[in-house]
């Protein structure tokens, strides 16, 4: 059997590749676009990080995903409950594993009740999949952070998500993993982590930039190169993150089946919502290509609605600020490619038009992450067609020009729920999709 079906497709592609036309009704210049969707291609290279296809670094990063013993007390959510984590004042419960969770394709399903995501507390925010998402440009909804690992170098001390301090990282790799640390990166762990070393004393149990205004701590008190020090170890662990998140790769969903010449791959709904897709209903201005992102940013007027949803986010407008102000970012002195961190960063400045701006999310796997959009606002994805069908929300910002209401029957709209059904593809391989 498994012989008869490789032979009826590998005909069927040669078909289609030798002059068949273009299968279903579509178009010449329908199918070249639709070609342009499938597959998903190799990732792009990251220059600013030299170990992210470093597979001992993407093993240390997988193992730090599921690590929790950094992380700062629980603040107990509304319900009591904060998401079956912990109880209030708890510590060492929560890690990247607690938003990002691999049987919800690496995305937050304690947000379906509460829209954002929940950490130790709340965050403000839906935590989003992370599959494939080795392919963007921007990291966060809004891009706040320019790259994997500078988003990885920030999480740990997030005051939402974890809430843990960089010494207390440093002490906790040194105690459980100084030797997979110092095998993999080029600066090795400072001795004086030991508690000890004479000179314990450099680096406190706990240490983190004070909050503006307060007096001086631990942080501040320590000499400027063991800052540096803290800091590198907090960088290798982001670069290590990045380089396991690298892994999380999904690939050959139903779509990716069709494309490459199986015509049973997806079912007669999910054509038809294809052909709209790239036709009359224009989303393919915004998701294109095999990543369906266009990596920009776009005012929608989704709505701030929901439990624990703040009444305001301006996405892009106060995330750009803090992008350039970080001292991780891709061009400070931990990027390993400062020249590309220049032309990413340099230049940008700060447009009325991005507030309320947030970053086309890719589509791939999104039949398994709702609820969707950086809130959470809407529940399921027939909720985000009727959304977009009506031509986006109402805002105060200067909403894309490219939303407009569209004339979609029921059946239509159903048959665009089809199409993004047949997206979801395989689960990253093993072992990366589970618990180290």
């Amino acid at each position: 059997m498994r012989v008869r079906l490789a032979v009826t497709v590998g005909l069927c592609c040669f078909a289609l590749a030798c002059g068949g036309g273009p299968p279903d009704g579509f178009t010449t210049t329908e199918w070249m676009t639709i070609q342009g969707m499938s597959p998903l291609p190799a990732l792009p290279k990251d220059t600013t990080n030299k170990y992210a296809d470093n597979d001992m670094a993407a093993q240390f990063g997988h193992t730090m995903f599921f690590e929790t013993g950094y992380s700062g007390p629980i603040v107990v959510a509304d319900d009591g409950t904060n998401g079956g984590l912990g109880a209030a004042g708890d510590t060492g419960k929560v890690g990247c594993v607690s938003c990002h969770q691999p049987a919800y394709s690496f995305a937050d399903d304690r947000s379906k009740p509460n829209n954002v995501g929940l950490g130790v507390k709340y965050t403000t925010r839906n935590p989003p999949s992370l599959l494939n998402v080795g392919f963007y440009q921007w990291f966060t909804w809004a891009g706040r952070l320019d790259t994997a690992w500078c988003q990885g170098a920030n999480a740990p001390e997030t005051a939402t998500d974890a809430a843990g301090n960089r010494c207390g990282v440093a002490h906790l790799i040194y105690s459980k993993y100084k030797d997979q640390y110092n095998a993999i990166f080029d600066d090795k762990l400072p001795d004086s982590l030991d508690p000890m070393a004479t000179d314990a004393a450099r680096f406190p149990a706990a240490c983190k930039p004070k909050a503006a205004g307060a007096a001086d701590g631990p942080w501040e008190m320590m000499a400027a190169a063991d800052q540096t020090a803290i800091m590198r170890i907090m960088t290798n662990l982001g670069k290590s993150f990045a380089a396991y998140e690298r892994k999380l790769i999904s690939q050959n969903a139903p779509f990716d089946k069709y494309v490459a010449g199986d015509t049973t791959a997806i079912n007669a709904s999910a054509k038809r919502g294809l052909k709209l897709f790239i036709g009359e209903a224009f989303c393919v201005q915004c998701h294109t290509g095999p990543f369906f992102s266009d990596q920009k940013f776009h005012v929608m007027g989704v709505p701030q609605t929901g439990p624990n949803v703040p009444a305001t986010d301006t996405g892009r407008y106060d995330d750009l600020p803090k992008c350039l102000a970080n001292p991780y970012n891709s061009t400070s002195q931990f990027s390993d490619d400062t020249a590309a961190g220049h032309m990413k960063l340099d230049g940008l400045m700060q447009q009325m038009s991005d507030e309320g701006a947030f970053r086309t999310k890719d589509l791939r796997g999104v039949a398994g992450t709702a609820p969707y959009e950086h809130d959470g606002a809407l529940a399921t994805l027939a909720d985000v067609v009727d959304f977009y069908a009506m031509g986006g929300g109402t805002t105060t910002y200067t909403k894309d020009e490219k939303l407009k209401p569209l004339n979609l029957t029921d059946m239509d709209k159903a048959d665009l729920v089809s199409f993004l059904e047949s997206l979801s593809g395989d689960p990253p391989a093993m072992p990366w999709g589970a618990a180290p």
